[in-house]
């Protein structure tokens, strides 16, 4: 049976759960607002699929370099709500033209980040804009089962490592008409700071938070903003990476899952179909891009060619040079980062403290600091900023 006694070597894909014949395997909570599995032992028949399927005691993927192209969707508005270059919705409009269903993940009503299902394009917007936390899996990937052996198309997006629990639940079968897209990241931050985060500024809004983007194109593409809907629309929160505590959180690597920093899935190749990640500088590579956003598309799979090629009508589209898209924009595909050595304190302190005494405690929070964060909107207003990543890129 499976039992964790290194919290770096699970990441909490749910296959064990999803496997179990005797669904006496319950993904827990623990005190950093993780999940992990629990096992009911007077339940469990010791089959050992628990094991089988896990992800992280499969060998490495290895360093293969895949076909590699920049994208930007040609329509204007799934562009513009898309984080990067809306390549996930024409594979998603792709598939529910076929009769298909689309997987991702979506906020539900409590704001809990879960993967679920949709069959119609509508219910896939859902999906679009990045959200730096770990959804729960739950049970998607019986889900998806049921509709492949159905005969029906699915795709089904993820971090490498719900990607890897997928294919380790399918027990490496190969289905046709299952199309995998994974992401790279730098980490899956606590899904209780996210709630903690919400919940604060839900208190000081004064109105109920009905939806969260860690990243939109609020300024721009050139800056990130974190963008937080209420459900009274007079309210708004659009903040950079300099003014928001989620984002600066995340970014000083103190806040994500054990098995981030010892992530099992930083390879070139990856088990999914097509990999997708930000191309931060597409007018480089040609004239055709604007600046509104751009993919990279790695493609691993003979059936991840057959469906870029036919979703190429929908893009501005060119083949680039994986050197430097990788040293530009994919340093997180083989590279981990660091765990901050204030990680442990700081998940102490979570659960004791008001979430901005936390802010105030592991955070600069001084007027220049303030200062900053309100100065660079202006600057991308003015279209300064944009020379400054020119500038920076080039570099």
């Amino acid at each position: 049976m499976v039992t964790i006694t290194d919290k770096s070597q699970c990441c909490g894909c749910w296959a064990c759960e999803n496997i179990c014949p005797k669904h006496c395997i319950r993904m827990e909570e623990d005190s950093e607002g993780f999940r992990y599995p629990v096992v009911d032992t007077d339940k469990c028949i010791d089959c050992g699929l628990c094991e089988k399927v896990c992800p992280i005691k499969q060998p490495r993927q290895d360093d293969t370099a895949p076909e590699s192209f920049v994208v930007q969707n040609k329509n204007v508005q799934i562009l513009r709500t898309s984080t990067s270059g809306g390549f996930y919705s024409a594979i998603a409009n792709y598939v529910i033209e076929r009769k298909g269903v689309v997987f991702g993940a979506s906020f539900n009503g409590d704001m809990t980040l879960r993967h679920t299902y949709s069959e119609t394009l509508e219910g896939c917007a859902q999906f679009r804009g990045s959200k730096y936390v770990q959804s729960l899996i739950g049970n998607s990937y019986s889900q998806a089962k049921r509709f492949l052996d159905d005969g029906r198309w699915v795709v089904f997006s993820g971090t490498p490592c719900q990607i890897a629990g997928l294919f380790g639940f399918l027990r490496n079968r190969k289905y046709e008409k299952l199309i995998t897209v994974d992401l790279v990241c730098r980490g899956t931050p606590s899904p209780r700071l996210l709630a903690k985060y919400l919940a604060y500024h839900s208190s000081i809004a004064g109105s109920k938070v009905i939806d969260y983007r860690s990243r939109d194109k609020y300024y721009g593409y050139d800056y990130s903003t974190a963008t937080i809907t209420f459900a009274d629309k007079h309210k708004s929160y659009h903040k950079g990476m300099e003014g928001d505590m989620m984002l600066r959180l995340y970014f000083k690597n103190i806040c994500s899952r054990p098995s981030c920093y010892a992530c099992h899935f930083k390879t070139l190749h990856r088990l999914s179909d097509i990999t997708i990640f930000d191309c931060w500088d597409a007018p480089s590579v040609s004239k055709m891009f604007s600046t509104k956003g751009a993919t990279n598309v790695f493609i691993h799979t003979a059936k991840g060619k057959v469906i870029f090629d036919r979703l190429k009508d929908d893009f501005i589209w060119s083949a680039s040079d994986i050197t430097p898209v990788i040293k530009r924009d994919g340093i997180m595909i083989k590279h981990c980062v660091p765990a901050n050595p204030r990680r442990e304190e700081f998940f102490k302190d979570l659960n004791s403290l008001p979430i901005d005494k936390v802010e105030q405690k592991y955070l600069d929070c001084s007027l220049a600091k303030k200062a900053i964060a309100v100065l660079k909107p202006m600057l991308y207003k003015l279209g300064v900023f944009r020379l400054y990543i020119k500038f920076k890129n080039r570099v």
